[in-house]
């Protein structure tokens, strides 16, 4: 079985094109933005349905589960007590990996018309085979072989985790970076979408209890019918969206604590890894949600705090990786057209070291200085051609916010660093951008957070783009 996100090739290429706005292929209403048509994108799907793909969005029967008939049963215990022995239950098997649940089908399909691509998976190598006879002339196939994962919390650089409510009297967040003079001009984030992908979030922790949360938790398998995704109460079995989303827009603690709030979970707890099917589908996702027509003319930030390795995972070719950076390059396009700001970490590998999709030039990439405008030590910075990466930095060290509960409710907040800290602070500076002016387009509202950047010491090991993010 293998997995592949089909592209077209102009699309992978090029920027998007300006259409009819309010067609059926449901594009985003904006008052300024691109309208996104896709030409032709939707033949990827209409193919896969004529060669026996089944749609994700259709619910999957159930597997069946083997079961023995009520006459061996009786046999087997009638057997067992004339022998004298004890009827014991045979051994369940230990299972091997997780493995996609399949049907009879060919294989299964998600068309996400909103950033113009199409996952398909193939149960058999006849069906691909005839897929590509079909749309290999137009589509990229791009095989989903290459992990994801978030620049996790810096090891040795957390802090004690405090229990109650809130343990701190009020923000920490210096003077300087503006959240509080924003906050004073009644300027909190209200009326901006934030999108977040990443581990999830607890809807229930005290500080996200009192909005309502817009959340999807994309399976393992995003585009199998039998494992479909679900609109379900905000979930965090790690605790690092939680804390991601606490430090954007935290009720106690946030930056932009108004804003509303959507959030995909798409990487997992343990492995803390995902996969561009995944986040393809968390990113359709969140544009849905965009356009809704109650919020087609709203503005709205991503957070991302993921990314694809800095060099070629072993055992994957470079031209896979290659087709993998494009794709998900398309990807970031299409919220930047969508007029949606995408806010990406630039890693904690440190200096010399280049990720993606923070080494994108569409992405507003970021790194990490600590409350004494330090720069942290893993705060990842490089180039990558003409683009130097970070583009603008954001507190990131020992940052206080939500994490989990226990059992009896009673919440936890911990310190955690890394640049999946600094990027929600600057997601929630620019929400405060846009709270204060809806009008600015999402590349305006870029250029407004690097033109007010406070600027940082020049470092001989580190790049710091244009300074550091502030409310001005």
């Amino acid at each position: 079985m293998k997995s592949y996100l089909l592209v077209s090739k102009e699309s992978i290429e090029t920027q998007a094109r300006e259409g009819v706005r309010g067609t059926a292929r449901g594009e985003r209403q904006l008052l300024r933005s691109t309208a996104l048509r896709f030409g032709g994108a939707e033949r990827a799907a209409e193919a896969l349905q004529q060669l026996g793909l089944r749609s994700a969005t259709l619910p999957g029967a159930r597997p069946a589960v083997s079961q023995s008939s009520d006459k061996t049963d009786k046999a087997d215990k009638k057997q067992g007590r004339a022998r004298g022995h004890v009827v014991t239950a045979q051994a369940t098997p230990i299972p091997g990996p997780v493995q996609e649940l399949t049907g009879v089908e060919n294989g299964s399909y998600r068309y996400m018309p909103l950033i113009g691509a199409t996952m398909a998976h193939f149960y058999s190598e006849q069906a691909e085979r005839s897929a590509r006879g079909e749309l290999e002339g137009d589509f990229e196939f791009v095989p989903d072989v290459v992990p994801l994962s978030f620049p996790g919390p810096v090891a040795g650089q957390t802090g004690p985790r405090n229990r109650g409510m809130a343990s701190l009297s009020e923000r920490e967040w210096p003077a300087e970076c503006g959240v509080s003079l924003a906050h004073a001009q009644g300027i909190r984030g209200a009326g901006v979408m934030l999108g977040i992908l990443d581990t999830g979030v607890d809807a229930d922790h005290p500080e996200h209890a009192s909005k309502v949360i817009q959340f999807r938790y994309v399976s393992l398998f995003p585009n199998s019918p039998h494992t479909p995704a679900r609109d379900i109460r905000g979930f965090d079995p790690s605790g690092h969206g939680t804390h991601v989303s606490g430090i954007a827009a935290g009720v106690h603690h946030g930056v932009a604590p108004e804003v509303d709030l959507y959030v995909a979970s798409v990487i997992e707890s343990e492995t803390i890894r995902t996969s561009l099917g995944r986040v393809a589908a968390g990113m359709d996702w969140l544009l849905h949600q965009f356009s809704r027509p109650e919020n087609a003319t709203r503005p709205a930030v991503v957070n991302m705090s993921l990314g694809f390795p800095v060099q070629c995972p072993a055992g994957i070719s470079e031209a896979d990786y290659r087709l993998n950076l494009r794709a998900l390059q398309s990807m970031i396009r299409r919220l930047l057209d969508s007029n949606v700001l995408p806010v990406v970490a630039a890693g904690n590998s440190g200096p010399n070291t280049v990720g993606y999709p923070a080494g994108f030039p569409e992405a507003l990439a970021i790194g990490a200085v600590d409350f004494d405008r330090r720069v942290a030590s893993f705060s990842a910075s490089g180039a990558v051609g003409k683009r130097s990466v970070p583009d603008v930095m954001g507190y990131g060290v020992n940052i206080y916010s939500s994490t989990e509960r226990r059992c009896n409710n009673q919440a936890f907040y911990e310190r955690m660093s890394g640049t999946s800290m600094a990027a929600p602070y600057v997601a929630g500076i620019a929400a405060l951008y846009r709270c204060r002016a809806p009008d600015l387009t999402a590349s305006e509202v870029r250029d407004l957070i690097l033109g007010s950047a406070v600027k940082l010491p020049r470092s001989s090991v580190h790049r710091t783009g244009k300074g550091l993010a502030v409310y001005r």
